[in-house]
């Protein structure tokens, strides 16, 4: 108020002063002088005059003319001057806020809080207003409160600064949140509180509260969790359930808070009948296959939900894309039963006449539009633009997928369709070095680019090599080798030596060289087929302290235990292999980074034929692995993976050949069984080593957990892991496999700036003799 009164006293005071001079005459303006302004143009003042050259001015206009310029507050002060026939106008501009200060925040980040500011009309460039700046206080302590703090404080402080600017200073004590001490419902008779509480997102203080936060006092958590209790009624048939009054009282020293939910629940409904009304187009007795509701069950409003959507889709993949489904319930309050009719009003078909893409400054546009299954001149279809949006998600390229309807101006038949996305960093130059449990220490050095030049080809060049393993590898990947093709070539090289890191192995070493080529072709929008060839050399050569059944391998044998002093009668062997694969893949996510839901699986056929040398190996290899993802509620997800392999000899080779050989345990490999060391389960040599097996069976049941910090990159998994691998063929280890192993614990995966960053902590639990275990453990790499 003593902005105001100051205002008006300057404004009389003005007033007063010019009166006199302007009363002297009466005159006609034919000049019109602004003086005083910096920032404000003389046009923008001379709009907001109400006099213009050539009108007659009173001594009656002149508080007309400073009360017009008052109002702009863009001053502080007017004052009006004659000289002949020039109306001098002098003004004394308001400052303007230069900069903006936020302090002590951190429950609500800077850009919120200056979002709420510019909402009051407080931003940098703004003219300064003390008596906006006087509601600053409230309303962001507000904003606190609104988050359960109820011990904040907000202090404003402003500096002058050059150029006729302010500088605003905002420092916040932020307090503590409120804890939730106590959630009564009064009025439930159908449900205990406690089950209606399960409900909630508050609650009262718990163990894990730490994580969630879940006792801290939130009024917009207050909201939804109401919402949630309506709901629950609405779904069980009360349709006449309301809230009568929500209370939250706040004890003296504003640490905590009793919440009371006084309700009126209501009879229970039953569904009587339903039927269809408007323009249908198509029969009754198709829709009614669509119809999840009976006559006769409990009312259930989320079903009545449900069916609405369910038809609309159905009308928006035939053109309908605007067609409205209204619900109308008829209460029958004597019987309390409910009928339904859905009225529907299908509009017109509509077209696409024209799908651009937005944001795509990587991606070229041809590679978005071969992943739309909605065309262009076609018919809108609401399913297609769904699987193209979730195609799009599948690239991996992009942040956020959205696709917008626009109306075409002046058509009622056609729309646009604004595909907007955001890129993401696709390449992955990595060069490092590290350590991994299973491997030892790694140096790796590589570039990956799934997105090559913006074309969506693959193109990968990698160096890998830890204590006992070096990989080199080229790989190139075009998914759209033709329209139904996609095709690629892959050259590696590969060392292992089991002997040179700690690691419980039958001890040998293999030199591997080979070149691929691959090709895939779709069956459907998630299925497709593999096929490929190559050509691979793989030198073998026996440890210094080779086990029988390396020596039995090498001599062409099979029996355990050698007699005395046998020893093998070559220690290396070349095999050169002619590769023939071929697989079928379905992958169902909903997106390509941490699915959420769906499931994909996969099914391998590797045969490897003789390509000369002196001792041919023939052998297949068969695989087949599945994931799911089932998302159960406030934000948890059921993972199950399954894994098992299966290898032979083919021809006069009587099994798969050892370093075929499959193994078990450890993490971010096949047969990965966490909490026990890697390669340390199965059949074991006569040196007590791991000597693998031609049969694995491995997989994985997990409880994916909320996670309150960065849910987009961060990942937190509980989960019971099993496997084995077992001998199954004629060969004959010392041992055998043992029962299959089980362990179980916890796992945070990070997508980190180098790829998906796996930390496990894992309890074996039925270790057997031979098993290494490895509690801790992680890994870096890809996840199926």
């Amino acid at each position: 108020m003593r902005y105001w009164n100051k205002t008006l006293l300057t404004s009389l005071i003005s007033v007063s002063v010019v009166m006199p001079v302007m009363a002297a005459t009466n005159f006609t303006v034919k000049q019109i002088e602004i003086t005083g302004n910096h920032r404000i143009s003389d046009g923008t003042i001379l709009n907001y005059l109400p006099i213009h050259v050539g009108d007659k001015v009173s001594s009656d206009d002149t508080a007309k003319i400073i009360q017009a310029l008052y109002k702009t507050n863009f001053f502080t002060n007017v004052a009006l001057e004659k000289q002949g026939n020039t109306l001098i106008v002098k003004v004394t501009e308001r400052p303007t806020i230069g900069d903006i200060t936020l302090k002590g925040n951190e429950l609500i980040s800077k850009k919120d809080l200056k979002k709420a500011l510019a909402g009051l009309g407080v931003s940098v460039g703004q003219v300064y207003d003390q008596s906006v700046i006087e509601g600053v206080k409230d309303s962001l302590e507000k904003e606190y409160f609104d988050q359960g703090n109820y011990g904040a404080t907000v202090n404003t402080t402003v500096e002058k600064e050059s150029g006729n600017r302010v500088g605003l200073h905002i420092n916040i004590h932020e307090g503590k949140p409120a804890k939730i001490r106590e959630i009564k419902i009064i009025g439930n008779k159908a449900y205990s509180e406690k089950d209606l509480l399960k409900q909630f997102k508050l609650t009262t203080p718990k163990a894990w509260d730490f994580f969630t936060k879940s006792d801290q006092y939130s009024k917009q958590k207050l909201d939804g969790d109401i919402e949630t209790l309506k709901s629950y009624y609405m779904d069980r048939g009360y349709i006449q359930f309301k809230v009568d009054s929500t209370q939250v009282v706040l004890s003296p020293d504003k640490e905590n808070v009793d919440i009371v939910i006084h309700i009126t629940e209501g009879p229970q409904y039953k569904l009587k009948n339903y039927n269809f009304e408007g323009n249908l187009i198509y029969s009754e007795s198709k829709l009614k296959k669509l119809v999840t509701i009976k006559p006769g069950e409990i009312f259930n409003r989320k079903e009545v939900t449900n069916t609405t959507k369910i038809l609309g889709t159905y009308y928006g993949q035939y053109g309908y894309a605007f067609a409205k489904i209204t619900p109308i319930p008829h209460i029958d309050m004597k019987n309390q039963e409910v009928s339904m009719t859905f009225l529907i009003d299908p509009g017109k078909k509509i077209y696409v006449r024209r799908i651009t893409f937005e944001g795509n400054t990587k991606t070229q546009d041809q590679v978005l539009r071969r992943e739309m299954r909605q065309q262009e001149g076609a018919l809108v279809d609401t399913a297609d633009i769904k699987e193209s949006e979730r195609r799009l998600n599948m690239l991996g390229y992009f942040k956020g997928v959205k696709v917008d309807t626009v109306p075409v101006p002046g058509s009622d038949d056609k729309v646009d369709l604004d595909v907007k996305v955001k890129e993401a960093p696709s390449a992955t130059l990595t060069l490092g070095a590290g350590y991994s449990d299973t491997d030892g220490f790694l140096i790796n050095a590589g570039y990956n680019q799934p997105n090559f030049l913006g074309t969506g080809k693959n193109l990968g060049i990698n160096f890998n090599t830890s204590d006992f393993e070096r990989y080199y590898s080229v790989n190139y990947f075009n998914p759209y080798y033709t329209n139904s093709m996609g095709r690629g070539f892959n050259v590696y090289a590969q060392t292992v030596d089991t002997d040179a890191h700690d690691i419980d192995i039958s001890t040998y070493a293999t030199d591997s060289y080979g070149a691929s080529m691959s090709y895939s072709m779709p069956l459907s929008e998630t299925n497709n087929l593999s096929f490929g060839y190559g050509y691979e050399i793989t030198k073998v050569k026996l440890g210094d302290d080779p086990s029988e059944e390396l020596i039995n391998f090498m001599n062409g044998t099979n029996t355990l235990p050698l007699p005395p002093g046998t020893t093998a009668e070559r220690d290396s062997e070349t095999f050169n292999n002619v590769t023939l694969n071929g697989g079928w893949n379905q992958i169902n996510y909903d997106r390509g980074i941490f699915p959420t839901k769906g499931y994909a699986q996969s099914v391998g056929l590797e045969l490897d034929l003789p390509g000369g040398g002196s001792n041919p190996q023939s052998f297949y290899k068969l695989s087949y692995l599945a994931h799911l993802y089932q998302p159960i509620g406030k934000g948890f997800i059921i993972t199950a993976r399954g894994e098992t392999g299966f290898g032979d000899g083919l021809g006069s080779t009587d099994a798969l050949p050892f370093y075929e050989n499959y193994y078990a345990g450890g993490i971010g490999v096949q047969g990965a069984v966490r909490g026990y060391e890697g390669y340390s389960i199965g059949p074991k040599d006569s040196n007590d080593d791991t000597y693998g097996g031609n049969f694995l069976v491995d997989g994985t049941i997990g409880l994916i957990v909320p996670t309150p910090i960065a849910p987009d990159s961060f990942r937190t998994t509980l989960f019971v892991d099993f496997g084995n691998v077992y001998n199954t063929t004629d060969i004959q280890t010392t041992t055998d496999s043992g029962p299959m192993r089980f362990s179980a614990g916890i796992a945070a995966e990070w997508r980190s700036p180098i790829g998906p960053l796996v930390l496990s902590l894992a309890e074996p639990l039925n270790p057997q003799h031979g098993d290494d275990k490895e509690v801790l453990q992680f890994t870096v790499g890809t996840s199926f």
